[in-house]
């Protein structure tokens, strides 16, 4: 047996013929830890469940229509679900279609697989597929229920790092599947669980960049993207309504101290933390809320997106500074508005412990609480008590309503 010896510029052209040749099986590197099973997908590896929900498709067949019958084939094995909710089914199937011959699938390995890695062959129960859609054909309405159905869950995961939780309680998703299947359908585990398969399918990217966010994606993807529905404005809209996933402490404060400045009497409370660093940066998370995704990074959604952690670590001590201030004053005046904020667990209780760490505030607005209550006792006005007690100096009031004006937009 002879041996052929390669030059280096040799080797490597070999070695690389050998890396295309297998890529196939590269592309299938999985591993198990702890009982959960982890596959390199999108240059990592990330953790894979319930794969017998995975989407198979198989684009270059379109005509075969591998989609539709994989996701019947997820359907049929969850409940009575064919039985109990034929039109949502046939928005599922309908969905599945067009997923697969728009490519705006996710990305293979993922919550898709190709047909040539798939465990079964979902033409099993192709007859069975068939004769459901000839009781119940699918239409366009379906369609249109489900990319709303998509939009929405998307929505969901920019706000809550979840595309469905553990029931359906996100305000929009809730809004669809009552209009379309009736509100019974909002308590059926059988819903939960296809939407919780079904909505992992779409490409994120590409429906995050539909909402006119500024997502990190591909020409190739824009193309694809180019004839998905436009999202009404509604959608758009609600984007915004909340702060992206692993930003809602910024959130809480923030709002607080809206809720605080508006009370009546906050000209009469010092406020001597500095807060102009959060609205900068409650304004830079509301103009670009992907930057500050919690997955952003994992997930490649931006170019240079923010890490939370070391955000966390740079205003840790103003936020427990302004955290602490909210709950004494809350804690302290029962008329401020503020008074559901307590529910939320980062918001401190009057304790021993906080009262002697702010003493001197917390004498000061115990003075100031028994001055308002011996005045109203008296009948006066809040306006009255204001120019009896006088306003104090760096008010809550005050430097709130300066950054207010800064970004009077926001407010809009």
């Amino acid at each position: 047996m002879s041996t052929t010896i390669l030059s280096p510029s040799e080797a490597l052209i070999t070695y690389s013929d050998y890396i295309l040749s297998n890529i196939d099986t590269l592309q299938k590197v999985e591993y198990n830890k702890k009982g959960r099973k982890y596959r390199f997908v999108n240059n990592s590896f990330q953790r894979i469940r319930q794969e017998d929900k995975h989407l198979i498709i198989c684009p270059e067949k379109l005509e075969s229509k591998y989609s539709l019958y994989s996701a019947f084939t997820i359907l049929y094995n969850i409940g009575d679900i064919l039985n109990s909710h034929p039109q949502f089914c046939c928005t599922i199937l309908g969905l599945a279609l067009e997923l697969e011959k728009n490519q705006w699938y996710e990305e293979e390995n993922s919550s898709v697989i190709h047909l040539k890695n798939a465990k079964y062959d979902p033409l099993d129960l192709k007859d069975l597929c068939d004769e459901f859609l000839e009781t119940y054909p699918i239409e366009d309405k379906h369609i249109e229920w489900g990319i709303n159905l998509l939009i929405a869950s998307k929505l969901n995961f920019l706000h809550t790092d979840h595309h469905i939780g553990s029931k359906i309680d996100h305000n929009v998703i809730k809004n669809f599947i009552r209009i379309y299947f009736g509100e019974e359908a909002l308590t059926s585990q059988d819903i939960l669980t296809s939407l919780k398969s079904c909505v992992h399918w779409a490409n994120i990217k590409g429906i995050l960049y539909k909402l006119d966010l500024p997502v990190k994606i591909s020409n190739e993807q824009k193309q694809l993207f180019a004839n998905f529905p436009t999202p009404s404005e509604e959608l758009k809209i609600n984007v915004y309504d909340r702060y992206p996933s692993g930003t809602s402490k910024y959130s809480l404060i923030r709002k607080s101290v809206d809720i605080l400045a508006d009370w009546k009497y906050s000209k009469l409370i010092p406020f001597e933390d500095d807060i102009v660093w959060l609205f900068d940066l409650c304004h830079d998370i509301e103009t670009n809320p992907i930057k500050y995704h919690l997955r952003s990074k994992t997930k490649d959604l931006y170019d240079n997106p923010v890490n939370l952690s070391e955000l966390n670590i740079k205003y840790g001590k103003n936020l427990k500074n302004l955290l602490d201030y909210i709950g004494i004053v809350i804690n302290i005046f029962d008329t401020t508005g503020g008074e559901f904020l307590l529910q939320n667990s980062k918001i401190p209780k009057l304790t021993n412990e906080l009262i002697q760490k702010y003493e001197p505030l917390y004498i000061k607005l115990i003075k100031v609480k028994d001055q308002i209550d011996n005045y109203e006792s008296k009948d006066w006005e809040a306006p009255d008590i204001i120019t009896r007690l006088g306003e104090c100096d760096n008010s809550l009031f005050d430097k709130v309503m300066k950054m207010r004006q800064q970004y009077i937009d926001d407010y809009e």
